[in-house]
């Protein structure tokens, strides 16, 4: 490595001053601009710019000082070719006077200044190639001096380790917004359940905590998390050399739930193995939630189908028993009492003959009914279960806080969502049904869509329909159902939640 030059007593306060101020920065895009304005101001250069190069040695972006936008638009980013890559390749100092005489020129992007004299110094520390400062256009000389070159290498001395500093605390910070974002996504999971709509919100909250500019679900059926790649990129509209992507997979039980695009425009993450790192262990911690929720929801079902088989056998061998043993005494005393009482023992036996009905039919709705899980859970288990009746399955969506709703209500919206499903599997031929469950502080309102045949508003209400309806208006709400203008049938069922 040759020798570093030293700056001449004169400008060393300068040097110092200027160190501590580019290495009183933590955040990192505030210690790339100090380090090229710094540089500069302390050599009277006229333009300046940081390139930013990354892990594989290639231009990640750049960081200008003195180039007006308007006066002056680069409509590319330079991609690190000519004497931008001489330092990349080569991390050593280069004065010339000229730049356009060196060999290896390729000359300025279209309505870009015109530029001669030139400073180029690597910002290299502990190993690492942290990018490179390039100076142009000495004031009031033809090139820069043997003192420039000394107060540039010290500064870049001093920039090597306000970079590392800012890089290390962005990566903490970084580290920190996604463990929190893993919290936060594992706590929507276990409130809101598995419902349609869970990877949406998912994915816009993840976007907000990770400070990512764009977000997107996506199909990636044979994909894991990694970095997104320039064709990628290009399609939303993006410069692969200045901005950043990841493609998140979340998968578990060798099922592949969901996949997401995150964008961070302007190269906010400079350092983008750790997102990977990060996005990774984000997806495993979704992909943990959501395997516990389901072993959580098998074992809810087990415990309550258990009980249910408990209270079945104990209705049926000691109730029912008892009643019919009861019933066997009061007939047998018939014979004994006077003329009079006997009609009404008579209604006595029917009476406890059709509690016994009504106990068996009790029986058979525990042992063949839906069982009592949260809402959420009852919602995927009804569409799962009217699937084969209605040929596919419907797609649920869940809106709002549920927890405001009372066991009745819960319990009218499942009757609701059954009945239509089972209108839709008989009469409407469809292959496509949505339900969406809104609630808010009006009410709750449900709206289930079908693409079938239609209603025929020529018949009378079905009583299943009807039996609806006749709910909503006992809870002070009401109950459309009308055919839609591009076929199939909507059903508006809305009630109050107090």
């Amino acid at each position: 490595m040759p020798e570093r030059l030293l700056p001449t007593a004169d400008p060393i306060r300068r040097v110092l001053d200027a160190v501590a101020q580019v290495t009183g920065e933590l955040e990192l895009e505030s210690v790339l601009d100090n380090i090229v304005r710094t540089a500069c101001e302390l050599v009277g250069a006229r333009y300046g710019a940081l390139g930013i190069v990354d892990t594989a040695g290639e231009l990640h972006g750049l960081i200008f000082h003195g180039v007006d936008a308007s006066k002056c638009p680069i409509r590319e980013t330079p991609h690190g070719r000519g004497i931008l890559r001489l330092l990349i390749d080569d991390p050593r100092p280069i004065r010339m006077a000229k730049m356009t005489d060196h060999p290896v020129s390729v000359g300025m992007p279209a309505a870009h200044r015109h530029m001669e004299s030139f400073l180029g110094v690597p910002v290299q520390g502990r190993g690492k190639v942290f990018g490179n400062l390039y100076l142009t256009e000495k004031i009031g000389a033809n090139e820069f001096s043997d003192e420039d070159l000394a107060i540039t290498q010290s500064l870049a001395a001093a920039a090597s380790i306000a970079i590392d500093n800012a890089q290390l605390f962005q990566a903490a910070t970084a580290r920190e917004r996604w463990l929190q974002a893993g919290v936060d996504a594992v706590d929507i999971i276990e409130k809101e359940g598995w419902t349609t709509d869970v990877w949406q919100r998912l994915s816009q909250h993840l976007r907000s905590v990770v400070g990512a500019d764009l977000v997107r679900l996506r199909d990636a059926p044979d994909e894991s998390t990694r970095l997104l790649t320039d064709d990628e990129l290009s399609a939303w509209g993006l410069i692969p050399a200045r901005d950043t992507g990841l493609l998140l997979v979340i998968e578990a039980g060798g099922e592949r739930l969901c996949a997401m695009e995150l964008v961070w425009r302007g190269g906010k993450d400079t350092v983008r193995d750790p997102i990977v790192e990060q996005g990774r262990s984000l997806a495993d911690r979704v992909a943990g939630a959501w395997l516990l929720g389901r072993r959580r929801a098998e074992l809810e079902r087990l415990a309550v189908l258990e009980d249910r088989d408990r209270i079945a056998r104990d209705l049926h061998d000691v109730v029912i028993q008892r009643l019919f043993a009861t019933g066997l005494s009061v007939q047998a005393t018939l014979g004994s009492l006077p003329a009079a009482a006997q009609p009404r023992i008579n209604r006595v036996v029917d009476d406890l003959d059709e509690t016994i009905k009504q106990i068996r039919r009790t029986i058979f709705e525990l042992q063949t009914g839906p069982v009592a899980l949260t809402l959420p859970a009852q919602l995927n288990a009804l569409a799962n279960d009217s699937a084969t009746a209605m040929g596919h399955a419907a797609q649920i969506e869940l809106h709002g806080d549920i927890s405001c709703l009372s066991d009745e209500l819960a319990a009218d919206i499942l009757t609701v969502l059954r009945e239509c499903f089972a209108n839709v599997a008989r009469h409407a031929h469809a292959d496509v049904t949505t339900a969406r469950i809104g609630v808010d502080a009006s009410g709750v309102r449900i709206t289930v869509q079908d693409n079938g045949v239609g209603i025929d508003q020529t018949v009378s209400r079905r009583s299943g329909l009807a039996n609806i309806c006749d709910r909503a208006v006992a809870r002070g709400g009401s109950c459309k159902v009308e055919p839609r203008p591009e076929g199939g049938t909507r059903v508006d069922w809305q009630a109050p939640t107090g």
